[in-house]
């Protein structure tokens, strides 16, 4: 390579595609540093060059803040350059795949972005015809920045190509495709698959094969998967597809126009309600929300946690990514799942998330975990007593139905059980959270008007909060069958359920009557209501007032425990101080007294039972929000392997599936070391080579796609570890000792300071091999014993493989 282009000093490459490479480098006359596009073509031809030249003027001339501004153009060697300014950053495609789909606000106020760009370059008379994400930046104050005007043409009329094919196949436009047409709407195609791309994380039009690509967009309509799309809201995805028309005249006719829909999508209406006043209610309140700022994490979080559970291909290792990601949610649901109440099911300690899965089960998992999630967000607020009053109202129905149902249920069963009358009254908890003055006004309006709590949200809300909580609850991704049966039931004696979604319903409404006995009735009434309850239950479910009172005092432990866990004081409460009116207290220490007091969600560490020693705290810091970094003392480590072992063993002394052991060894390695991402490879006899399976981390299946390498023996640092089955630890990638021996497929593949690889062996023979990383060189720091305990876990996996070979 060239240390010059033009005038310009190469400082470093920053990203290639089929025909251009784009570098950083010094422009010397001004001490800026800028980025240089350059472009090659398999022939030379001078009057595309001058075509490009001319246009790059045009482009020139383009001043917005959303466009990456070109500062000149030139030829050296035959070959066009551009010169733009350099935006620290990544492009947005890099941003998807880091972060996957976004929240519908992100992704809209991103494309909003673009089509502001867009519109200004249309009424310059320049139209792009390659947006698409790797053509926008993403700057580090989080600003999209549209680039690569570089193959624009005037936008006069109808341009054609003749016989030229100029963009990316898989956001090419149908016209473009079929009859090499390009207009402003072409670029409003394009808009729309890169809003598609935001809101679910990948390509609208997947695939290596160009031909397929291109008679797909042109001869099908591109619609979002069905799981996804129930997510969204309408409005919005009708705004997606009509941007995806395949027909130009049917799509919107400029980007202002796009981006008005988008506007008119974001502000509450203030037009006449829909037809459907319910659903308009419903959408209006759900605008309100989402520009509550930390509404769309929870609802982003739920909905994400409820899509991996309900996915024909249930992943543990995708959950337990998703769980990690948040350190506090992590060490909450191990002191959860370590707690008297699911430590039966656990069969001794837990200390890992998948280990957890395993044991309890992916709906156990999901309702623990979406549980802590929804408290964690009442937390810091005005009404933060009225919001834990409902709260542990909602969390009390969860037991109780867990309980009743578990006697004749399948555990999935019970999950959702647990799930749908811990949400039967969802909407009035978050109308507390979210409206909380529209909350007071429905209870004032309830006392002067003695009327009902429904009569009264259907005054001030327009709506019922049952309605309310359903259409939240649809909008997270909750299975239909959870959905229903947040229905209340009639009044009067409840019929016998014919199918599974009576029952659930059934054990909703009995479940959140007898929550309402414990907040609302007397002593002198308890007995009476209880009566009552057993009267009109008592033909659907077997029980009776001393079988009801054993299941409220049994669940009543449960709240005790699960208080302490999540540091609620339940004395401070109205409603703890009316379980324990019910004699409820039970006689062990609760668990609040088993770990330290501080609530930073992570006293206690990750480790937590009474015959296994806790965890020293972790640190929180991370560079991106999504690892964990061991906190100075050496211990914390130590203690977090040395139970990982425990809780590998555990799994080895029963019947196990090799994946599931392996996943407990790969996340015990990530959480110990702090490491960024753990990739467990695995070799292919077929073609002798190792390849990447899973991990832990941001990047983990990406990573693990991209790990592939041959067994034939090479000089590098992976084949020597291999061959002589010994752990090697590379403090610095780019030390010139060691530089040599990294191979090009892993510096392509992987960007990583400082590396760790155990090989996994059998008879002297590799057949896989775990692998770790920083990013940064020197952060890999392991003493001596906590080598041991590595080394323990990658003799245990080797274990575990040869059981079941």
């Amino acid at each position: 390579m060239s240390k010059r282009v033009g005038r310009f000093e190469i400082i470093r490459e920053l990203g290639r595609g089929a025909q251009s490479i784009v570098y950083l480098a010094l422009d010397p006359h001004l001490q800026r540093q800028v980025a240089i596009k350059t472009l090659h073509y398999a022939r030379a031809d001078p009057q595309q060059n001058r075509q490009l030249l001319e246009e790059a003027r045009m482009v020139s001339q383009l001043r917005h803040p959303s466009i990456v501004p070109i500062f000149e153009a030139g030829e050296e060697r035959g070959d066009l350059y551009l010169v733009f300014q350099y935006v620290p950053g990544r492009n947005l495609s890099e941003h998807l795949q880091r972060s996957g789909g976004l929240p519908p606000d992100k992704a809209i106020a991103i494309v909003q972005a673009i089509l502001d760009a867009v519109a200004h370059a249309h009424a310059a008379g320049i139209i792009h015809r390659d947006l698409k994400p790797s053509n926008i930046l993403i700057d580090d104050d989080g600003v999209p920045r549209v680039m690569d005007f570089g193959i624009a043409s005037r936008s006069t009329g109808t341009g054609s190509d003749g016989g030229q094919w100029s963009g990316t196949p898989a956001y090419m436009a149908p016209e473009y495709i079929e009859k090499r047409t390009s207009n402003e709407r072409t670029d409003i195609f394009s808009a729309g698959l890169v809003l598609y791309e935001l809101l679910s994380g990948q390509r609208a039009v997947a695939g290596g094969d160009i031909k397929q690509v291109m008679q797909h967009i042109a001869g099908t309509d591109i619609r979002l998967p069905p799981e996804l799309s129930s997510l969204l809201d309408e409005r919005l995805v009708a705004v997606l597809y009509r941007a995806l028309a395949r027909d130009p005249q049917s799509r919107y006719g400029s980007a202002v126009e796009m981006r008005a829909a988008l506007d008119d999508y974001l502000q509450p209406e203030s037009t006449a309600p829909s037809a459907d006043a319910k659903q308009s209610t419903i959408e209006f309140l759900l605008r309100r929300m989402r520009h509550k700022s930390d509404f769309p994490a929870l609802s982003e979080s739920v909905g994400a946690i409820n899509r991996i559970t309900a996915s024909e291909n249930q992943s543990v290792s995708e959950l337990s990514n998703a769980i990690l990601k948040d350190f506090s949610l992590t060490n909450k649901i191990l002191r959860m799942v370590n707690s008297v109440h699911y430590r039966q099911a656990g069969g001794g300690s837990i200390s890992t998330v998948s280990r957890a899965v395993v044991v309890l089960g992916l709906d156990a998992l999901r309702s623990i975990a979406i549980t802590v999630m929804l408290f964690d967000h009442l937390q810091n607020k005005e009404n933060a007593n009225q919001l834990k009053e409902e709260f542990l109202r909602a969390n009390l129905a969860g037991a109780l139905a867990k309980d009743l149902g578990g006697k004749t249920a399948t555990r999935g069963d019970v999950e959702q059980a647990f799930i749908c009358s811990m949400f039967h009254n969802l909407g009035r908890l978050l109308s507390q959270y979210y409206f909380p003055e529209e909350s007071a006004e429905i209870r004032r309006v309830q006392q002067q008007k003695n009327c009902s709590e429904e009569a009264a949200a259907l005054q001030v809300l327009g709506l019922s909060f049952e309605d309310l909580g359903i259409g939240i609850a649809q909008s997270w991704g909750f299975p239909k069958l959870i959905v229903s049966s947040m229905r209340k039931l009639p009044a009067g004696s409840v019929r016998r359920p014919v199918n599974s979604e009576d029952r659930l319903r059934v054990l909703a409404a009995l479940s959140n009557e007898l929550c309402a006995l414990v907040a609302d009735a007397g002593p002198d009434q308890q007995q009476k209501e209880l009566r009552k309850i057993v009267a009109r239950f008592g033909e659907v479910i077997e029980v009776d007032e001393q079988s009801l009172q054993r299941t409220l005092v049994k669940s009543f432990e449960h709240m005790t425990h699960f208080a302490g866990i999540i540091h609620l004081n339940l004395q401070q409460t109205r409603f703890g101080r009316k379980l324990k009116a019910w004699g409820a207290a039970p006689a062990t220490r609760p668990v609040a007294e088993l770990v330290p007091t501080r609530d930073d969600g992570l006293a206690g560490g990750t480790v937590l039972s009474d015959d296994v020693p806790e965890a020293v705290a972790c640190d929180e810091r991370s560079v991106d929000g999504s690892e964990f970094v061991p906190a100075a003392s050496p211990d914390a480590g130590e203690v977090i392997l040395m139970a990982g072992i425990q809780d590998v063993s555990n799994a080895l002394v029963s019947e196990f599936r090799l994946n599931d052991v392996l996943r407990i060894i790969l996340e015990t390695i990530y959480r110990a070391k702090g490491f960024r991402t753990v990739i467990l490879c695995i070799r292919d006899g077929r073609s002798n080579s190792m390849l990447g399976r899973f991990g832990f981390g941001p990047n983990a299946p990406e990573v693990a796609r991209r790990f592939k390498f041959s067994l034939v023996f090479a000089a590098d640092i992976f084949h020597a570890a291999l061959a002589n089955g010994v752990d090697v630890l590379i403090s610095d990638t780019s030390d010139a000792k060691i530089a040599a021996r990294i191979p090009a497929w892993f510096r392509k593949a992987v960007s990583a300071g400082t590396f760790v690889v155990f090989p996994l062996c059998v008879k002297g023979s590799p057949v896989a091999m775990i692998y770790a990383d920083r990013q940064h060189a020197g952060e890999i720091v392991i003493s001596e014993k906590e080598l041991s305990l590595l080394r323990t876990l990658r003799n245990q996996a080797v274990l575990a493989i040869k059981q079941s070979i």
